[in-house]
């Protein structure tokens, strides 16, 4: 196995932007009006969840076989040497109440780490694409980071909704910061702060996959941003613990989250 060449993530790309192109008709015509049932997990899955996938899958099946393919509605094998790793609607909760902030998500993986990352907000037909080395861009157009203190930045705060230790966290980070926005997805917080438009994340505790961050976590670090596991100084992906901010915060950050976990453990 070899890593793959950038003519050939070139020519990934546009495939899959063709694929999601062709599906966001039906995605837009879904978007606040579709059935859903619940999983196991009680998260909410629809027929668009399962077909994106499925489309997706095909797609780059038909790229090179070769590739493995995993995702959130068919399984995910993340031991495998390099695949495609899919979120077909990341937010679905957002994507059934016809709000604005679902995306679809797709990173390829060699050898446990993202080397090619695309998000997709359908909605807003705005497409983030980054590859490992190669930057990051907004439907063709470089994007960066913001170099906002932590004075003046939008922070987002990820952890279970009902975890007793937000609450007394929540506070003390909000005197801290300008503003805590919250979307409730993922994809769109990252293509948020790739942007410039929010400063930092703070994932712990969380009901978030592999496939929910490795796609928007590459976007951030090719748009000048770090990302780092708490408690070292690497970034797994695999490892749903993190702080990902722009190079001003960042510091500020991970000193302020590993206190405040280290004083409620």
């Amino acid at each position: 196995m070899t890593q793959p060449t950038p003519e050939f993530l070139e020519r990934a790309n546009r495939v899959i932007r063709a694929t999601l192109l062709e599906l966001r008709p039906r995605l837009l015509e879904a978007h606040g009006s579709i059935e859903h049932r619940l999983k196991d997990d009680k998260s909410v899955v629809t027929e668009m969840d399962v077909l994106v996938e499925k489309r997706i899958h095909e797609a780059l099946h038909n790229l090179d076989p070769a590739i493995g393919l995993a995702g959130e509605e068919t399984g995910a094998d993340l031991d495998q040497p390099l695949f495609w790793l899919v979120d077909p609607i990341d937010g679905t909760e957002s994507f059934i109440r016809g709000l604005p902030f679902s995306t679809n998500m797709i990173a390829l993986i060699y050898k446990g780490e993202p080397i090619m990352g695309v998000i997709y907000n359908f909605f807003l037909d705005e497409y983030f694409h980054a590859v490992k080395g190669g930057g990051a861009t907004m439907n063709g157009h470089p994007i960066r980071v913001s170099d906002r203190s932590l004075d003046r930045a939008y922070i987002i705060l990820g952890t279970k909704i009902k975890n007793p230790a937000l609450i007394g966290i929540t506070d003390r980070l909000r005197l801290k910061v300008a503003g805590m926005p919250k979307a409730a997805t993922g994809g769109y917080e990252f293509t948020a702060m790739a942007r410039g438009a929010i400063e930092g994340r703070i994932v712990f505790d969380t009901t978030g996959k592999a496939w929910d961050f490795a796609p928007g976590t590459l976007l951030v670090k090719e748009a000048g941003g770090r990302v780092e596991n708490l408690h070292t100084r690497t970034y797994d992906y695999r490892d749903t613990e993190f702080v990902i901010g722009n190079q001003v915060v960042f510091d500020e950050l991970k000193t302020f989250i590993e206190a405040e976990l280290e004083a409620v453990e």
